[in-house]
């Protein structure tokens, strides 16, 4: 079983509920970042548990979200009913999208990208999302800067969260660019729960040449989610670019 189809599970949630207060602060730059207008329609790539989703149909714009787990699917689309919005949930592969020129947009956010061995399985991805849209769509891509995470790197963390202390061990593999964290779980009753991500940590020029080789031409890049300037300080890689 592949890192991917484990990590994302309730604990997940709850390691980053705080993030959901950000949400919407992060859809309305996004929709800035891109010009997008009511009623364009969205797909949120790697969806999640839809907090994103939910905030752009919210503000009236037609969305459908792609995700691999079942967990986060399922809680998507029982919340979007709930708030009484209509979104298009669809479980799948990212490396194998089923949509040709559909949208006007695509987002991948909060580092959901670089999950692969290969990345030759990465641009499946990207060349995926450029079929996906409709011809001057745009793509965003948010990653975590690779050279910010190296400049500020923690070997081992502890946080304590509401019902569990967490401790996270990383590891930077400078021979294969991945970023990889192991995460265990210490519960009051003993019990311990242990999962790992890896992920290739991409450089700019890297990213660059992905999306050019997959139809794109870049339009401009940000440093987070206030419009700060790219930098190796920036926490974020936040990259707009048009399909051609």
């Amino acid at each position: 079983m592949y890192w991917w189809q484990k990590f994302f599970d309730e604990h997940y949630l709850k390691v980053y509920k705080e993030l959901e207060k950000e949400t919407s602060r992060e859809v309305e730059s996004i929709l800035r970042m891109m010009d997008l207008k009511p009623k364009a329609k969205i797909l949120d790539l790697c969806c999640g548990y839809g907090r994103h989703s939910i905030e752009f149909a919210q503000r009236g714009f037609k969305v459908t979200g792609y995700d691999l787990s079942d967990f986060f699917i399922e809680k998507a689309k029982k919340d979007s009913v709930d708030l009484g919005v209509e979104i298009e949930f669809v479980k799948g592969d990212m490396r194998k999208l089923p949509f040709d020129k559909e949208f006007d947009a695509v987002v991948n956010i909060f580092t959901s990208f670089g999950f692969f061995d290969k990345e030759s399985d990465d641009f499946k991805v990207t060349k995926g999302v450029s079929r996906a849209l409709k011809k001057g769509g745009l793509f965003l891509l948010d990653l975590k800067n690779r050279e910010y995470l190296i400049r500020n790197f923690q070997r081992r963390r502890w946080r304590q969260q509401e019902d569990f202390i967490m401790l996270e061990d990383n590891f930077f593999d400078l021979f294969t660019s991945r970023w990889e964290l192991t995460r265990t779980l210490l519960f009051e009753n003993g019990r311990k729960k242990e999962n790992a991500f890896s992920l290739r940590m991409y450089t700019f020029t890297e990213i660059l040449n992905l999306l050019k080789k997959s139809g794109f031409i870049l339009e401009s890049v940000y440093g987070d989610f206030d419009f700060r300037e790219y930098s190796l300080d920036s926490p974020r890689m936040i990259l707009i670019s048009r399909k051609t």
